[in-house]
């Protein structure tokens, strides 16, 4: 006996196939069964007519914001009824960790600025409890509807590590080597790698640029460089280049990181 029978659907199976009418058969939550449409007769303990509907693989949104509303909305809505079951946070060098709890004020007033988030929300709907980021992994492990990944912020790193100066000036080589440690941490702990900041169109909550803006070249190609020692990795970042249009020095940075890295940066248009 299935647990679900879904009839009459049209399947876009994610193959790149042409769409096609299909009853699916579902049991322990795996498609065991699919079959043309109208041919499925096992008795099932939940049937839904989907005619006129489509069935396809969960839609993967590599770039959100979610690193701190999935605590007050484990189901990321509204991406959810979108279809998307899957989502990439930490981009654009934010992210929630890893973190001082005296830091916490400033991460939430910065968040509020760039993604527009309630800060009433941020306040209230989120613990603020981890210090390192497998302990923010840790925050959410079993209270979430989608599947979730994060990417390690340049910005919540460097607030982490330079504090009140992060966004005021590159660091020092012990600092920098901190921030690798840190890195690896986090990728260790599950971070999917590094995300960037080199558009001047972000500020934090005081109106300064934001901590990650504060990092000079060397910073930036040396945690590319740790990033890639792990693998599996990526990298991702926001650049001026993608409203504006590139110059000189940001057509020359980002083959730079993604060769120091050996991994593909990806990075979102402006418009």
């Amino acid at each position: 006996m299935l647990d679900h029978r879904i009839l009459g659907a049209t399947v876009v199976d994610g193959t790149g196939a042409p769409a096609y009418r299909a009853d699916l058969g579902i049991r322990e939550g795996r498609i065991v069964t699919i079959v043309d449409a109208g041919t499925l007769v096992e008795d099932a303990a939940e049937t839904l007519d989907a005619d006129g509907l489509v069935v396809c693989p969960g839609f993967v949104d590599l770039h959100t914001h979610y690193d701190a509303q999935l605590f007050w909305d484990p189901f990321a809505s509204p991406s959810n009824v979108h279809g998307v079951t899957s989502v990439v946070g930490g981009n654009c060098s934010f992210g929630i960790a890893p973190l001082h709890a005296e830091d916490a004020d400033y991460i939430r007033r910065m968040l509020a600025k760039v993604e527009g988030m309630p800060l009433a929300a941020l306040e209230q709907g989120v613990p603020w409890t981890w210090k390192s980021y497998g302990e923010y992994l840790d925050a959410l492990e079993g209270g979430i509807a989608v599947n979730a990944g994060f990417m390690l912020g340049h910005s919540a790193l460097r607030r982490y590590v330079l504090r009140d100066e992060a966004n005021r000036r590159p660091s020092s080589p012990e600092e920098l080597e901190v921030m690798r440690r840190e890195l690896a941490a986090a990728i260790e702990a599950g971070a999917l790698g590094l995300s960037v900041d080199g558009s001047k169109v972000h500020s934090d909550g005081n109106g300064d640029p934001v901590p990650a803006k504060g990092a000079d070249r060397t910073e930036i190609l040396a945690l590319c460089e740790e990033t890639g020692r792990w693998p599996g990795t990526t990298l991702e970042g926001i650049f001026d280049g993608a409203s504006d249009g590139f110059d000189e020095v940001e057509l020359e940075l980002l083959p730079a990181m993604s060769v120091h890295a050996n991994r593909p940066l990806n990075w979102n248009l402006l418009v």
